[in-house]
């Protein structure tokens, strides 16, 4: 069904990583949205300069978006910083959810929902990949 399952600790681990994306994607987002008022003004060498720029900025954001894509991860707002991961609770396929100024990732909620059907993680939750065919766990 994903490419990875996460845990909290993976999760949280690319947390950093995701700031810098964020941040670097929200500007881009911003200069786009400068030049898009400044375009329907413009004439000539300066219209296709500003084209450019724009064609440039959204090359970027989707190459941004890949780039998360590729690690697993669901941007599911820029503006609000919310980002899903896969993982198990409980045996479950969930989504953790992170909103960009939380410390660590803390919630989840079901596949079909969304961040209105955010929970707590418990103090020590059962977040497990699911095993690969022939793997072992530690202690299994």
């Amino acid at each position: 069904m994903f490419a990875r399952i996460f845990t909290k600790e993976e999760a949280d681990a690319l947390l950093p990583e995701l700031r810098r994306v964020l941040a670097q994607m929200r500007q881009a987002k911003g200069e786009l949205k400068d030049l898009q008022a400044r375009l329907p003004e413009a004439r000539g060498l300066e219209r296709r300069r500003l084209e450019e720029e724009a064609r440039f900025l959204l090359g970027a954001l989707e190459a941004d978006v890949r780039y998360l894509a590729s690690l697993g991860v669901f941007l599911k707002d820029l503006d609000q910083g919310l980002v899903d991961f896969p993982a198990r609770v409980g045996g479950e396929v969930v989504f953790l959810c992170w909103q960009e100024g939380e410390p660590e990732v803390a919630h989840y909620h079901p596949l079909a929902g969304g961040f209105k059907d955010r929970r707590p993680l418990g103090p020590n939750p059962p977040l497990l990949p699911e095993p690969r065919p022939g793997e072992r766990r530690p202690g299994a």
